[in-house]
Parts: C-alpha cells; sequence; structure tokens
C-alpha cells in the first residue's frame, strides 16, 4: 500500500483531530493575508489618487522673504524674486524629467515621456467681479486633469474661447455662447467645468498664448506641472534636479504631501502584521500538540508498521505527508478567510473602499501554511521514526 493511501485513510478516520489542527494553521493564514490585501487595496488607492488628482511635481517661482528694518524699527517683510517663470525653461523642464525617468525606468524610446502644463494666473474683471483668469495650455492641461469632466457645453478648441470653474459661472451667471470680456479681449463662454473641490472651481481658464498677449505676459507662466505618469517614478529626485539646474525656480514633489497617510498606512500594517506573527506561532504549536498527539495515539500501528518492513525513513515521510496535506487544507481555508475578513476590514479603514482579492497571494497562503505544519511536526516524526519495535507493540 502506498504511502499516500495510509495518509489519506488515516487522515479521513482522524478528521475530528486534523480539522482543529488545520483549523490553527489557517487562523494565522487568514490573518496573514487579510493584512496583505487590505494593505495592498490601501496602496493602490493610494498611488490611484495621486494618478488621478494631481502632478506629480509643481514648478514654482523661487521666491523669498527679506526682513525690513531702519534703526531698531521694524518695517516688516517683503518678497523677494520674480513671481513669474520665463517660459523659455520649458523645454528645460521637459528635457530634466524626461532625462530622469529614462535613467529611473531603463527607457529607451524616444520622444517625451512627462507632460509639462504651465499656467498663467492673471487677476482681472469680469462684469464688475474681480476673477482670476488662466492661462493653460489645453492639450497638456486635460491630461495631467483627468478628472476634469465638462458638465455643460464643451472643453476649449480655438484662442478665442474660455472654459469656466463650476463656482466662477455660477457666480457670474453665464452659459456656454455667451459673450464675456476679459482686459481688452472678448471670449466667447464655451464650457463649464464640474465642481472638483479645488480651487479650479474659481478660475476662467483660456488658451495660454492669449492670456499672455491680452495682459502683457508675453513668456511667462506662473507655475508648472509635471506629470510623469508612473508611480514609480523618481520625482523626488526629478523635483531636486530641476530646482539645482534652472535658477529661479523651486519644485516640490506633490507626492510629499502623501507621505503623512503613507506612514500611518505602513504603521498599521507593521501592527496587523505582528498580530498575525504571533497567530502563527500559536497556530505553529497547535500543529505541533496535534502531532505529537497523533503519534502518542498510533505508537502500535507504527511498531507494526516497522516490524512489517517499513523504514525510519518511511515512518518520517508519512507524518510529513500528513502535515503537508494539514498545511494545504489551512492554506486554502485561510486564504479564503482572509479574504473575507479584508473585505469586512477594507471598507471600515479606508471609507468603505471595496477590496479585490489578490490571486498571487494563494501560493505565498499555501507555502507559508504548509512550511508550518512542516515544521511543526518535524519533531514528531523523528520521535515516532526512532521508537523500538518491541516497545511499541508492547505498548
Amino acid at each position: 500500500m502506498r504511502l499516500s493511501t495510509i495518509v489519506a485513510k488515516d487522515m479521513l478516520r482522524r478528521k475530528r483531530k486534523v480539522l482543529p489542527a488545520a483549523l490553527g494553521v489557517a487562523v494565522g493564514i487568514m490573518t496573514v493575508i487579510a493584512t496583505l490585501t487590505v494593505a495592498h487595496a490601501g496602496g493602490e488607492r493610494l498611488n490611484g489618487q495621486l494618478e488621478k488628482y494631481g502632478p506629480n511635481l509643481s514648478v514654482l517661482p523661487s521666491t523669498g522673504s527679506l526682513d525690513m528694518s531702519l534703526g531698531g524699527l521694524s518695517l516688516g517683510s517683503v518678497t523677494v524674486g520674480d513671481n513669474y517663470i520665463s517660459g523659455t525653461v520649458l523645454p528645460r523642464i521637459q528635457e530634466i524629467a524626461d532625462g530622469a525617468i529614462r535613467a529611473e525606468m531603463g527607457i529607451t524610446e524616444p520622444g517625451l515621456i512627462a507632460t509639462v502644463a504651465p499656467r498663467l494666473y492673471v487677476p482681472t474683471v469680469a462684469d464688475g467681479v474681480p476673477v482670476t483668469a488662466a492661462g493653460i495650455a489645453p492639450i497638456e492641461e486635460r491630461a495631467i486633469r483627468s478628472w476634469w469632466r465638462v458638465s455643460d457645453g464643451r472643453y476649449l478648441e480655438s484662442d478665442d474661447e474660455l472654459l469656466a470653474g463650476a463656482f466662477a459661472a455660477s457666480t457670474l451667471g453665464f452659459r456656454p455662447g455667451e459673450q464675456l470680456t476679459l482686459g481688452s479681449h472678448e471670449f466667447t463662454v464655451v464650457g463649464v467645468l464640474e465642481e472638483s473641490g479645488s480651487n479650479d472651481d474659481y478660475l476662467l481658464f483660456a488658451p495660454l498664448g492669449t492670456v499672455q498677449g491680452v495682459f502683457e505676459k508675453e513668456g511667462l507662466v506662473s507655475t508648472v506641472d509635471v506629470r510623469a505618469l508612473c508611480t514609480a517614478c523618481p520625482v523626488e529626485m526629478i523635483a531636486d534636479s530641476l530646482s539645482g539646474s534652472i535658477p529661479g525656480i523651486h519644485a516640490v514633489a506633490v507626492r510629499q504631501i502623501a507621505q503623512a497617510e503613507m506612514a500611518m498606512q505602513e504603521r498599521i500594517g507593521r501592527l496587523m502584521m505582528s498580530l498575525a506573527a504571533v497567530t502563527l506561532i500559536v497556530g505553529l504549536f497547535g500543529v505541533a500538540n496535534a502531532m505529537s498527539a497523533m503519534v502518542a495515539e498510533r505508537t502500535r500501528d507504527i511498531g507494526i508498521m516497522r516490524a512489517v518492513g517499513a523504514s525510519r525513513r518511511q515512518i518520517v515521510a508519512l507524518f510529513l505527508q500528513e502535515a503537508v496535506v494539514l498545511g494545504f487544507l489551512g492554506g486554502v481555508g485561510g486564504y479564503l478567510a482572509g479574504l473575507v475578513l479584508a473585505s469586512v476590514l477594507g471598507p471600515l479603514m479606508f471609507d468603505g473602499m471595496a477590496v479585490a482579492p489578490v490571486v498571487l497571494y494563494l501560493p505565498l497562503a499555501l507555502g507559508l501554511a504548509v512550511a508550518i505544519s512542516t515544521l511543526a511536526a518535524l519533531r514528531p516524526a523523528l520521535v515516532a521514526s526512532n521508537m523500538r519495535v518491541a516497545d511499541a507493540l508492547r505498548t
């Protein structure tokens, strides 16, 4: 009779004692899988938000504050530096960003990689109401702000068209098709953006070249947004390179804004993994106790097997095969239970976020469960193999 047949029949006969041991392994695996699945979903959500809701870094004019005093009297402070960025640095910003991404990601194909979107902010008056006009590059701007939706009308297509933020449109009371004069230029309102909860709701958008010409700001921009279009791109390195290579600008990696949330998520993940490790250790001792009990109960069977010619290696293989089956059962059960637990914990931890199963964690669950079961069964298996035939039969 093959060892696998003996293992299957014996485990079915002792299922009331096998199942609690498998349950101990399953609980540990469940905790690990739930922790990893929730952490994976949280990371995906955070990276998705960073990809969707803004550029990877923003380039601003490099300004500073200078304290003014006369004798011992403080006269306050003044801002030192330009409030605008020269448009001549845009190709250099594109070159540095693309070069850093190619070096980090191993990209060899030619062509532009990063999206560079300049903006020019100009305070003005529309129908007697103070507003801020924003000159944009329509194609690049829409590529960066992928969440923009036009609720009424359409997007910008020509130089004399204007796109309004939700709050600006409601305050000024105009709709697509109406004419609006900014400075000395007449624009046609072609669309209104959906409310986004950002500063864009309060702005009036027009093509960059038109705004520069109307308000005599040729060749100037206020900010430059850069989006690398990849979560693994070295945005901090790009920001340092831009700040150090181009005078008069200061680049800030937007990803730094999410560091606090990411750090909190990592701390929660470490805590949950510590609990999972403790649970796995408890499961290991549970399997060890169960296997020791099986050895004690089957002393006579072991003696008979040795008497009819079974080797010590076969006795060890018998118990280790039982441990592998037990670990497999615990791994499958733990993986499924972990997905259920993750589906409950995910929405509680991340404001209703749905948690999707990660199939790649199934081999991890099975491997970890089988390793724990095998390790726990090793000593009882060696004890069984070293048992003398006469002592076993006498028992």
